[in-house]
């Protein structure tokens, strides 16, 4: 009898611990023992989560908090709290996800999800020698231009082979977003239709399509991710899409310690890396530069890099699609000022309009409606509330860009919002930071928009975009994932003269 009841006293003060909260919690719904608010949380929008905080924060405030598991979690949805919460050192953390140590070998690695000194130092090399090989810099325009060249020359093709000029542009600019940053990564270019790149492509879409970033975050035991199917789909784990991606950058690396090219000799980021690695292990064999760090990094750039820039490519073009009037506006200002020549990065001062454009389609549509996921390092405060260590913290920029106590009529897509008064001028709001803030903004955000504003405006200069005949405006729906994804579609593609 004793026994019995002991054992019925420990499980009422588990139950109790688990449903209790600490004090000064942010105000949010209660969920169950042990699971949380997991099971509840699709009811406020079965498709999109980034939605679903939204809408609770309408009723609970813009910083809302509820336990999933026995995670705390922490949603942050207006610009005032966003803000404070991105420049909040305490906030700077990486949770500790069950996603990220599973594709990272069991370990906390790479650069996007590591925190403390480790990120700090790899950080700094990573970005040092990238900058060195023209990262963010006009240094690699000459290489972007061959890059879209090679896409326009593909698009032409494609027109030309239908009567009707319909080209399906579903996953068409991601080998040329991507061979940008292979080429200072690894030092060389895939081509369009290399079988094997295709493959690493499609399974770098299906792993971001997988999951989302509130259930991504949730730590797992391996021990059940082990052993449970259902867990590791519920979260978005899929290792045999991750695979493939480590054993080719391996292979990579495998040919250039072939090489062995020295310090003076490197040509790319892989080749700076092995020559520190090697460096390091002679003066300290604990050293964190290690093969599999390496293979973290470039996965991480590589995820990163095939993914946001040729999304966002993607969203404007079907938003110049739908608003006709628009895409008109943005030629005639192409022509007016790059005349019969591609537009280059020196003309982007000279073209308000176009970059206006590019803005409200990143704002309409974001590719990372969340960022990459915070955590609280230690007990901290935002809005006067206070969030306890080992929280994880989603930053809802989408609820910001989409803010209609801010932005007019926020569902319109109206390029003129981002201008002054006779459209000679951008303005720059400060509710607009698509890349973030602070320590932890997107690292490539440079480069990604360079390579998105000449992508964007030389397609719209090169060809004129239409509805597909017979069939429905192309979707603005995205495609659910731990970053969101435009649908694939088709649209009549014309080359102007």
């Amino acid at each position: 009898m004793i026994p019995e009841i002991c054992l019925t006293i420990l499980l009422i003060g588990l139950v109790i611990n688990a449903v209790k909260r600490p004090r000064n919690f942010p105000p949010g719904p209660r969920g169950l023992p042990l699971v949380g608010y997991l099971p509840f949380l699709s009811s406020w929008d079965p498709n999109y989560p980034h939605k679903a905080m939204k809408k609770m924060s309408e009723v609970y405030g813009p910083v809302t908090g509820i336990y999933l598991g026995l995670t705390p979690v922490i949603s942050v949805c207006s610009h005032e709290a966003v803000k404070e919460a991105l420049l909040n050192e305490d906030l700077n953390g990486r949770p500790h996800s069950s996603i990220t140590l599973a594709r990272n070998f069991g370990e906390q690695l790479g650069i996007m999800f590591v925190m403390g000194q480790f990120w700090q130092e790899h950080r700094r090399f990573t970005m040092r020698h990238l900058r060195d090989l023209g990262f963010g810099k006009t240094s690699i325009e000459d290489q972007m231009m061959g890059e879209l060249k090679d896409l326009i020359t593909d698009m032409e093709n494609s027109s030309q082979s239908d009567a009707q000029r319909v080209v399906d542009l579903k996953g068409i600019f991601q080998v040329s977003v991507l061979n940008i940053l292979w080429a200072m990564i690894a030092g060389k270019r895939f081509r369009r239709n290399d079988p094997k790149f295709q493959e690493l492509l499609t399974a770098n879409e299906q792993f971001f399509r997988a999951g989302d970033p509130i259930r991504g975050s949730i730590p797992v035991p391996s021990l059940v991710l082990n052993h449970s199917r259902i867990v590791r789909e519920f979260i978005g784990l899929k290792r045999e899409l991750i695979e493939p991606i480590q054993k080719f950058i391996q292979n990579t690396i495998d040919d250039h310690q072939l090489t062995n090219r020295s310090a003076d000799e490197a040509t790319d980021f892989i080749d700076f890396y092995l020559n520190e690695m090697r460096k390091q292990k002679a003066e300290n064999p604990f050293t964190t530069f290690t093969n599999n760090q390496l293979i973290a990094t470039v996965t991480d750039l590589f995820g990163a890099g095939a993914e946001s820039t040729s999304g966002s490519i993607g969203f404007a073009i079907i938003h110049l699609i739908r608003n006709q009037e628009v895409q008109l506006k943005m030629q005639m200002e192409l022509d007016q000022v790059c005349g019969e020549y591609l537009p280059t990065l020196n003309h982007r001062s000279s073209l308000p309009y176009t970059e206006a454009v590019l803005m409200e389609a990143q704002r309409c549509s974001s590719i990372a409606p969340y960022a990459v996921p915070h955590y609280a390092v230690k007990d901290t405060q935002l809005q006067g509330y206070t969030i306890p260590k080992g929280s994880v913290i989603m930053l809802n920029l989408d609820a910001v860009l989409l803010d209609d106590g801010y932005w007019k009529k926020p569902e319109v897509f109206l390029p003129e919002r981002h201008l002054n008064e006779d459209g000679t001028k951008v303005i720059k709001s400060d509710h607009f930071y698509p890349f973030g803030l602070g320590k932890r903004m997107c690292l490539g955000d440079s480069l990604a928009k360079n390579t998105y504003f000449l992508f964007t405006a030389a397609l719209i200069k090169q060809f004129r975009f239409e509805p597909a005949p017979n069939e429905p405006l192309p979707s603005l729906d995205p495609t659910n994932g731990f970053t969101l994804g435009y649908r694939g579609f088709k649209a009549v593609v014309v080359p102007r003269s």
